[in-house]
């Protein structure tokens, strides 16, 4: 099952709201004092965007497009990174493998690691150690990997 986009989720929360309100009010449309509260399945993380620049000299022209740098967690996701972190560094985020290919909390080698962080967005991450990031830029990092690939960067564990 693919994870709901934003998008997707805030028509939900809309929805939720929509029918909260059509329960606080009885039969004789007056107001009940009872408070409801409505809490998302998900933790939604907002989204910010940056503005790149695309060169299309070529084309005798160039064109700007928002990038996405943050994305939804669902909360399930928190307890599968935990268990990666500390299956991968024992939750140690300046951590490198023995033989030095495999650096930061998630054990990225460096060619997924530029990968994903150009994915979204984060060219200032491109050619940076993952060990040498900063934790939530390495869990960034490590969302945007999971949102494309599931568990499957990790061989599946902690599923």
């Amino acid at each position: 099952m693919r994870n709901p986009t934003w998008k997707q989720l805030f028509i939900l929360l809309g929805i939720a709201t929509a029918l909260a309100a059509l329960l606080i009010w009885d039969q004789t449309d007056r107001p009940v004092t009872t408070e409801i509260v409505v809490e998302p399945a998900v933790m939604v993380t907002p989204i910010e965007t940056t503005t790149t620049t695309v060169d299309l000299s070529w084309m005798n022209t160039t064109t700007t497009k928002p990038v996405p740098v943050a994305s939804v967690v669902p909360t399930n996701v928190d307890a599968f990174f935990e268990c990666i972190r500390w299956r991968e560094s024992r939750g140690n985020y300046g951590a490198v493998n023995s033989t030095g290919t495999f650096m930061g909390a998630y054990q990225f080698y460096q060619g997924g690691w530029d990968t994903f962080a150009a994915r979204i967005g984060r060219h200032d991450l491109v050619g940076v150690k993952p060990n040498h990031a900063v934790p939530a830029d390495q869990d960034a990092v490590a969302l945007a990997a999971y949102n494309e690939l599931g568990a499957k960067p990790w061989n599946g564990a902690c599923q």
